[in-house]
């Protein structure tokens, strides 16, 4: 039973793939027999009568009767012979023989892709060998007129030519000789290969009558205008050489030697019509001269720069070595007091050095404009170069100058500051005088002595060599407290004894009335005679304050406004 399934199975599957099979071939024998049908139909006879409107000799008729032939051809046999193979390729399928269709198919399609080609081949044959005729009877009209203008204008203009008028003629005998052979090939049939020769004449007019435009102004340029200009360049040249420049260096009689041969060459290149490659030449001729005169210009605006930058460079050398002058004396200075470090002594002496070669290269430059040695091009690049290596020195020079009051500054300022003391202590006493005291405590002249021994110390301290620093500092941190002490006091005293003094007088007013007062008073006054300010304050500040509230603080305050 599982035998019998299996071989139904198979059976059916055999069946259902034959008949999809069959199908597919059916479907590709439909599309080809539309082909073959549609090839069949196409109007390619009409289109290869509508030659027998043309001359049916020569080239024309042996196309004409080749492109008949492969029409019949197609026609007749090929297609009657694919309608049989699509029979037997139909009949393969309904065999199951699907191998076989398929192959028969495929050379089928082959054989009408190779027609299709072929028939469009012939198509656009048809189409040039029309066109080609119809061209030509337009274009040989215009090439003629073209020709006859061309002519005239090469008989108006022959002299302008020169010897390229041969060539010209020749040219025109070629083109008319070629026209001739157009003609012949056009009677003949052969409309194509008449096109090819019409076309090239009318290319030649083209370019013949081109050049012919072309050659005059060349002849001009090279027979007149650039051997002008290079006369120019020569007398310009000699002027300037007559008005002190020095031009060795551009070498113009072996530049402008080679230029005239290059003219020589360039006419041989017009006289063989080599338009483009004359035209290229005269533009590198140009720029030649151009960069000659360039040179030239060059000269003069160096000179100019020279005559400048000389005094420039001059006064900067100058104001250097003032600077350099400076700057040794500072260095000495700082020698006297500290240890120069071994690079620092190095960079000054490296200085010195740059600072002398500079000055023997501007008497080098001096020199040279002087006896004409060089082209002031040359020297200008000198100065140029001199002028940046000037800057580097200013700018070492001033680095240099900075380190060197870098070492100095601690110094510097201490001495400053021992200025700022001794004006201060300086206007202390000036603030005792215009006070007019009896006279000062011994306290306060102890202080004073102090600070004016510290500011003597430090200013000892300061001459020693090696100097050392941090010892100055010390002492005159010690100064500084003393002196601000010292003034300090000395406003103190000056206040506290003027105000001792108003209200002794003040007190005054109560001596008759209050008796307590009165030796009060007296108390006051003999410790101020002893110079015991602030007691004869106190004292008599008290005693007042006894028979008069808040006196001592109004007269307080009323002193320090005055003050």
């Amino acid at each position: 039973m599982t035998y019998i399934i299996a071989a139904v199975v198979v059976l059916i599957a055999v069946v259902v793939f034959g008949s999809f099979s069959r199908k597919r071939i059916y479907k590709q024998i439909d599309r080809l027999e539309s082909w073959k049908m549609d090839i069949m139909n196409r109007p390619l006879t009409e289109e290869i009568s509508k030659v027998k409107g043309l001359t049916m000799v020569g080239e024309t008729e042996e196309k004409f009767e080749s492109w008949r032939s492969d029409w019949d051809e197609m026609v007749t046999v090929e297609l009657p012979n694919m309608e049989e193979a699509l029979f037997d390729a139909e009949e393969s399928a309904d065999k199951y023989r699907f191998g076989k269709a398929k192959g028969i198919l495929h050379h089928i399609e082959s054989r009408m892709q190779a027609m299709e080609e072929r028939i469009k081949a012939i198509s656009a044959e048809i189409d040039e060998l029309i066109t080609s005729e119809e061209l030509n009877r337009e274009d040989i009209i215009e090439a003629k007129e073209q020709f006859s203008e061309a002519k005239k204008y090469f008989l108006t203009h022959s002299r302008s030519l020169g010897k390229t008028a041969v060539l010209f003629e020749e040219e025109f005998t070629e083109v008319n000789a070629k026209f001739v052979q157009f003609d012949e090939l056009t009677s003949q049939g052969n409309h194509l290969e008449a096109r090819k020769i019409l076309v090239e004449s009318i290319e030649k007019l083209k370019e013949a009558r081109s050049k012919m435009e072309s050659v005059p102004e060349l002849l001009v340029m090279l027979l007149s205008d650039l051997p002008s200009s290079l006369k120019d360049l020569q007398d310009g040249f000699f002027d300037m050489e007559q008005q002190g420049y020095v031009l060795n260096h551009i070498g113009i009689d072996k530049e402008i030697t080679a230029m005239n041969e290059t003219i020589t060459k360039l006419l041989e290149k017009v006289y063989a019509l080599e338009i483009d490659e004359t035209q290229k030449g005269i533009e590198q001729l140009n720029a030649e001269i151009d960069q000659l005169y360039d040179l030239l210009e060059n000269e003069v605006v160096s000179k100019q720069f020279v005559i400048k930058e000389k005094e420039v460079i001059l006064q900067s050398l100058s104001d250097l070595q003032l600077d350099m002058e400076k700057i040794r004396a500072e260095a000495d200075m700082v020698a006297l007091s500290y240890q120069l470090d071994h690079s620092d002594v190095e960079v000054h002496k490296r200085l010195e050095k740059l600072f002398t070669k500079l000055q023997t290269r501007f008497s080098i430059i001096e020199q040279s404009i002087e006896e004409k040695k060089d082209s002031y091009s040359v020297i200008r690049e000198m100065m140029e170069e001199m002028a940046v290596q000037l800057e580097d020195v200013k700018k070492s020079n001033h680095e240099y100058q900075e380190k060197l009051i870098s070492l100095r500054k601690d110094e510097l300022q201490t001495k400053e500051k021992l200025k700022e003391l001794r004006r201060k202590l300086l206007e202390a006493r000036r603030m005792v005088q215009k006070s007019n005291l009896p006279g000062l405590p011994d306290h306060y002249l102890v202080t004073i002595e102090k600070a004016e021994s510290y500011i003597i110390e430090v200013s000892k301290r300061l001459d020693d060599k090696p100097l050392e620093i941090s010892d100055v500092t010390e002492v005159l941190e010690k100064a500084l407290e003393a002196v601000e002490e010292g003034y300090r006091e000395t406003a103190e005293i000056i206040e506290t004894a003027l105000l001792a003094e108003k209200l002794i007088q003040y007190g005054n007013r109560y001596r008759s009335s209050y008796s307590s007062v009165s030796v009060r008073l007296i108390e006051a006054e003999i410790a101020f005679r002893n110079y015991q300010y602030e007691e004869a304050l106190t004292i008599a500040g008290t005693a007042i304050e006894s028979v008069q509230p808040g006196i001592l603080k109004e007269m307080e305050i009323n002193l320090k406004q005055k003050i």
